[in-house]
């Protein structure tokens, strides 16, 4: 079984994976929509985890791939789901920039990440190709942050960039202690609860979650 992981790549295909769903956001107008990318994101990554824990059959591994599931596949995208039904807003619209040119950028930033990270970096981690996908996956990560109007939609930005960095970290070190894990994993929900409670105190006081109305703030 090992042997047939190694063969045919199944890490790198997984990995791909996660960089497609992160490259999907870009293409995505309904809010719904976001959510599901993120947590297939989120089911990609415990995947990963789940494979190199058998792999190397490390014990803490699994209980990084068990919690991964749970609070980012689960609790966080069933959170989202609820916070878009909360502000009644099904769709994200007019952009800073067309999707269009979101997709074509996210292909120029990947590109420019494999480019920059092809040669003198050795990685001693599951795979080659994990350490760049998870710098492209952060970089689209910000990307989505930077040219999105609505609060929720920032917050997913938020949340594929945490993904990037915790596949970054476990690429290169096959994971932290669990306590450690377990201690960001909290930190990353209530992080999202207090974004999600400021999402919906916004659609409140000004009618609408587009974060540029907060100028209206400045004396």
């Amino acid at each position: 079984m090992r042997n047939w992981i190694q063969t045919f790549s199944i890490i790198d295909f997984i990995s791909v994976g996660i960089l497609l769903t992160a490259i999907s956001m870009n293409a995505i107008r309904r809010l719904e929509s976001c959510v599901k990318a993120y947590m297939l994101n989120s089911w990609l990554l415990s995947l990963l985890i789940a494979i190199i824990a058998f792999m190397i059959n490390e014990t803490h591994l699994y209980v990084a791939a068990v919690t991964t599931f749970l609070s980012k596949g689960m609790l966080i995208p069933l959170f989202m789901k609820r916070i878009v039904r909360q502000i009644k807003i099904t769709h994200d619209v007019d952009p800073y920039i067309s999707n269009s040119l979101s997709l074509v950028i996210s292909g120029i930033l990947v590109a420019v990440v494999y480019a920059s990270l092809r040669e003198g970096v050795f990685v001693t981690g599951v795979s080659k190709n994990a350490l760049q996908i998870s710098v492209a996956v952060i970089l689209i990560g910000l990307l989505i942050m930077i040219t999105r109007r609505k609060a929720i939609t920032q917050i997913i930005g938020l949340l594929f960039m945490e993904n990037g960095l915790f596949l970054a970290g476990f690429s290169m070190t096959f994971g932290m202690p669990t306590i450690i894990e377990l201690g960001v994993l909290f930190d990353l929900l209530m992080g999202v609860i207090i974004l999600g409670f400021f999402a919906v105190q916004i659609r409140k006081a000004f009618m609408s979650s587009d974060l540029d109305k907060l100028t209206v703030l400045k004396g």
